[in-house]
C-alpha cells in the first residue's frame, strides 16, 4: 500500500485496537509524570490535547503553539483526531499519518489495506455455525450472480435467520463484488447518514457527501453490494426520510448499473413488491426444517432418541428461539431432551418478550385473525374464518388481513395438506398466542365487572371461547381445557370465592342484554365461565 495512491486513509480493525492500546500507554504516561510532578490529573479527553498538540507541531512547523486558547485553533482538530480514533469514516492521508505519528505507531500497520477499504462488513453479524438453506443460498447466488438482479429482498420474521443467511451468502459471492459494504438500519437513521456513509465508502473516503445521482454513477462503474438490515425500522414511517429510503429503492430497481441492493426486512416491503419481476427478486424465509432445526440442536450438545429430535425441531424452528431454549435444557438434564420433551411446549419471559416486540407492529385486525387462528388451534379454514369474522369484518378486510399475515408479516402458514387447507401458527407463537389472549380476556372481563361498563370491542364479544359446532367436538375440549378453565382461575383468584364470582359475572350477562348483545359470543363465553368446573 502507497501512500500516495490514497488520498483518504482508515483504520482497520486491527489498527483501531493498535490506536486504543498506544493511547492508553501515553495517557498512562502522563498521568504518572503528572502525579511524580504533583501536578492535577486531567480527565483522559483533557490528556487529548497533548496529542492535538504534537500533530499540529508536525503539521505546521514554523508556527507557535504555545498560545493556542482554544482546541479548536490546533492544525488537526479535536473532530478530525475523533475520526481518527473511531476508525469508522476516512481522512485526509496525511492527518492519518500524522496522528500515527503522534502515537509512535507506523501507518502501515494502522491503515486498512486495498482489500480491507473495498470490504466494509463492520456491521455484519458473526455467525459461528451456519446449517442448511441451501436451497434459499442457491436461490439468491442465482439471482444475484448470474440474473445479475439490481434489488432483492429477504424477509420473515424475526429470529429466523435472515441476517445468518445472507452473511454466509457474502462470504460466498466475496469475489464476485468490487465493493461490499453491510449497513444495519436497527436505529432507524436518517437517510442522509446512510448516503454519506456510502458514498465515503466508495469514493474510498475521497468524498465527504453527495446525493443519490451520484451514488448511482459509483453503482454504475463498479459492481457493488450494499446490504440493508433491517428495513422493517424505516417501513411505515411516512417522514421525508422513508420517501428517500423508498425513492433510493425503487432507483436501483429501475435504473441501469452493475450492483446489487439486498435488503433484510421482517416485512415484505410493498413498493417493493409491486416492483418484483426480473430483476428485482423477494425471498421469503420461513421456518427451519426438521433436518436443519435437528443439526443445531447437535451442535448445542443436545441428545435424544430420533424421534424426540424431530419434535423438538418441530416445536421450536424458529432458530432464535432454538437457540434461547437450548442452554436452557444443557443446564438443567445436561443436554438431554427425553425429560424436556415430557412437559407441554416452554415459553419463558425471553421468548415472551421476543413475541411482544413482534405484536407491537400488529394492526388490531391482524392480532383478531391470529387470536381465531389459535382458539381453533390451527385448524382455522377459510370458511370457518369468513364465520368467526362476520360480525366484524368485511369479507374483503378479511381476505386482506390474512394476506398481509401470510406474505408481509410471515406469521401465518398455510397447511396445505388438509383439504380444505388450513392456517396454523408454529408452535411456540400458538402458545404464546393463547397465552396472551387468556390473559387479555381476562383483564377485560374483570375491568367490566370493576366498572360496570362494557365497551363492545372487549375480546369476549369479538371471539368465542369455544367454536360449538358438531365437529368440534375434540376442539371444543381443548377449548375449555386452554381457555376457559384458565380465564375462570384467574378470575377466581381475583374476586376469591365461586359464588361471589358467579353473582359478578351473572352482572355481566345484564350488562350484556342491556347492550342487544345477548344472542353474541359475550353472551356464550360468560355462560360457559359461570358454568366451567
Amino acid at each position: 500500500m502507497r501512500k500516495r495512491n490514497r488520498l483518504s486513509l482508515k483504520a482497520s480493525e486491527l489498527g483501531k485496537k493498535l490506536i486504543k492500546d498506544a493511547r492508553n500507554n501515553e495517557i498512562k504516561k502522563a498521568t504518572r509524570e503528572r502525579i511524580e510532578a504533583k501536578e492535577p490529573i486531567e480527565k483522559d479527553e483533557y490528556i487529548d490535547e497533548i496529542f492535538l498538540r504534537k500533530a499540529s507541531e508536525i503539521l505546521e512547523r514554523d508556527k507557535n503553539w504555545d498560545k493556542v486558547e482554544s482546541l479548536q485553533q490546533y492544525a488537526l482538530s479535536p473532530a478530525m483526531w475523533k475520526r481518527f480514533k473511531d476508525g469508522k469514516e476516512y481522512i485526509n492521508a496525511q492527518k492519518f499519518i500524522v496522528c500515527c505519528q503522534v502515537l509512535g505507531l507506523n501507518w502501515e500497520d494502522v491503515a486498512e489495506n486495498e482489500v480491507d477499504a473495498k470490504r466494509n462488513l463492520r456491521e455484519a453479524p458473526n455467525v459461528a455455525n451456519f446449517f442448511g438453506r441451501i436451497q434459499q443460498l442457491t436461490e439468491l447466488q442465482q439471482w444475484l450472480i448470474k440474473e445479475r438482479c439490481r434489488l432483492v429482498v429477504v424477509y420473515g420474521m424475526a429470529g429466523i435467520g435472515k441476517s445468518a443467511l445472507v452473511r454466509n451468502l457474502v462470504d460466498k459471492i466475496a469475489d464476485k463484488y468490487d465493493y461490499i459494504i453491510w449497513l444495519s438500519l436497527e436505529s432507524a437513521p436518517p437517510f442522509t447518514q446512510i448516503l454519506i456513509r456510502l458514498v465515503q465508502f466508495l469514493s474510498k473516503g475521497e468524498k465527504e457527501e453527495g446525493n443519490i445521482s451520484e451514488l448511482m454513477q459509483y453503482l454504475k462503474a463498479q459492481r457493488c453490494l450494499i446490504v440493508l438490515d433491517g428495513w422493517q425500522e424505516i417501513i411505515g414511517d411516512r417522514s421525508e426520510d422513508y420517501t428517500n429510503y423508498k425513492v433510493f429503492g425503487e432507483k436501483i430497481a429501475k435504473e441501469a448499473h452493475k450492483s446489487s441492493l439486498l435488503l433484510l426486512s421482517r416485512e415484505k416491503p410493498q413498493n417493493i413488491a409491486l416492483l418484483e419481476g426480473k430483476l428485482v427478486r423477494c425471498q421469503r424465509l420461513g421456518a427451519l426444517t426438521y433436518e436443519e432445526a435437528k443439526q443445531i440442536l447437535i451442535a448445542e450438545g443436545l441428545s435424544g432418541q430420533d424421534s424426540e429430535l424431530e419434535e423438538f425441531s418441530r416445536r421450536y424452528s424458529n432458530p432464535w428461539i432454538l437457540e434461547k431454549i437450548a442452554p436452557d435444557v444443557r443446564t438443567v438434564f445436561a443436554g438431554d431432551i427425553s425429560p424436556f420433551m415430557a412437559n407441554s411446549i416452554l415459553v419463558n419471559d425471553e421468548i415472551t418478550n421476543f413475541l411482544d416486540r413482534q405484536f407491537e407492529k400488529l394492526k388490531k385486525a391482524e392480532i383478531n385473525l391470529i387470536y381465531w387462528v389459535a382458539i381453533r388451534r390451527n385448524l382455522a379454514s377459510w370458511h370457518q374464518l369468513v364465520q368467526d369474522h362476520e360480525q366484524f369484518l368485511s369479507y374483503n378486510q378479511l381476505f386482506q388481513t390474512l394476506k398481509d399475515l401470510l406474505e408481509r408479516r410471515s406469521l401465518l402458514t398455510i397447511n396445505s395438506e388438509d383439504i380444505p387447507i388450513r392456517y396454523i401458527l408454529e408452535p411456540v407463537i400458538l402458545k404464546y398466542t393463547t397465552n396472551k389472549f387468556v390473559e387479555s380476556s381476562f383483564q377485560e372481563i374483570n375491568q367490566v365487572v370493576v366498572n360496570q361498563d362494557i365497551q363492545g370491542s372487549e375480546l369476549f364479544i369479538t371471539h368465542n371461547f369455544i367454536t360449538e359446532q358438531p365437529e368440534d367436538e375434540e376442539l371444543n375440549q381443548q377449548q375449555m381445557r386452554r381457555i376457559v378453565q384458565p380465564i375462570k382461575k384467574m378470575l377466581l383468584a381475583e374476586w376469591l370465592s365461586q359464588q361471589q364470582l358467579e353473582d359478578k359475572l351473572r352482572n355481566v350477562l345484564s350488562l350484556l342484554e342491556d347492550k342487544k348483545l345477548s344472542f353474541g359470543y359475550g353472551h356464550r363465553n360468560i355462560s360457559h365461565l359461570i358454568s366451567a368446573g
